[in-house]
C-alpha cells in the first residue's frame, strides 16, 4: 500500500482526486487524437502525452528530460533503463 507521500498526497488531497486528474489527461488526449491527420501521428501524440505525465508525477521538467534524451541519444539506446525520467539526471555529464 502506498503512503500519502508516495501517492503525492502531501497537501492532504484525496486519493480519488489524484487518480481522476491523471485519467483526465489521457481522456483529453484520446479526444484530441480524433483530429490527428493520421493514426501514426495520433500514436506519437499519445506517447508524448504519456511521457509528459510521467515526468510530471516524477517531479521532472518534461522539456529538460526530452532535450536530454535527444542530446544523449546513443547512450539512451545503449541503456534505456538508465534514462527513465526519475534516473536520467544521474547520467548527465556536467558541462
Amino acid at each position: 500500500m502506498l503512503s500519502d507521500s508516495d501517492a503525492g498526497l502531501n497537501d492532504g488531497e484525496e486519493p480519488n482526486n489524484v487518480v481522476e486528474r491523471a485519467l483526465k489527461l489521457f481522456i483529453r488526449q484520446r479526444k484530441n487524437s480524433l483530429f490527428s491527420k493520421t493514426e501514426y501521428s495520433a500514436s506519437i501524440a499519445s506517447v508524448l502525452t504519456s511521457l509528459m505525465a510521467t515526468c510530471l508525477y516524477a517531479g521532472v521538467n518534461a522539456l529538460d528530460y526530452l532535450v536530454a534524451l535527444q542530446e544523449h541519444r546513443a547512450e539512451v539506446f545503449a541503456d534505456p533503463a538508465a534514462w527513465l525520467p526519475w534516473t536520467y539526471q544521474a547520467n548527465l555529464v556536467p558541462p
